[in-house]
């Protein structure tokens, strides 16, 4: 289902300026036969496209989309940035996100860091090469690996978060 799921998002995708450019019956059209594909809803909008399947799973793409409600509260969101992509498995174990902002890349690595401490996370390694930074947290139940890219005093922060494994039993 997860390879369904992203391959109608990824064909939805691509096609949302011709299906917007066309007019509303056609892009109905797709709406329906994509959502029917995965079992779910699809919505495609001059500002974007959101794809829901049956299972909750959610992918939104646009220049400032909504986070969704199953967006876990543990994994602190970007500050000033306006999210530009979002994913999240339906039961909130996985998430990705890509927010834009208007700060430098460092200001923008120092201002997520501090965001992941502020929330209990605690930092397990970082690196750096020229204008991007990455990074990986652990906290709230979470792993968290946080890729920050800068260009023209702009920035971009990648989020992905996975449930962390529970210990096992001995």
């Amino acid at each position: 289902m997860k390879r369904a799921f992203a391959a109608v998002a990824l064909v939805t995708v691509l096609a949302v300026p011709t299906l917007t450019a066309c007019g509303s019956a056609v892009q109905s059209a797709v709406e329906n036969a994509a959502g029917n594909a995965i079992g779910g809803d699809v919505n495609i909008g001059e500002d974007g496209l959101s794809v829901t399947d049956s299972n909750g799973n959610q992918i939104q793409v646009g220049g400032d989309v909504a986070l969704p409600d199953n967006w876990p509260a543990e994994v602190p969101t970007v500050d000033g940035g306006k999210l530009a992509t979002v994913m999240v498995a339906g039961d909130g174990a996985s998430v990705n996100a890509m927010w834009t902002t208007e700060a430098s890349m460092a200001d923008a690595a120092t201002s997520y860091s501090d965001a992941l401490k502020a929330a209990g996370y605690t930092q397990e390694q970082t690196g750096a090469a020229g204008d991007v930074q990455n990074s990986q947290w652990l906290g709230n139940g979470y792993r968290v690996n946080v890729i920050v890219a800068g260009a023209d005093g702009t920035a971009s922060v990648l989020v992905n978060a996975e449930k962390a494994a529970s210990p096992s039993a001995s």
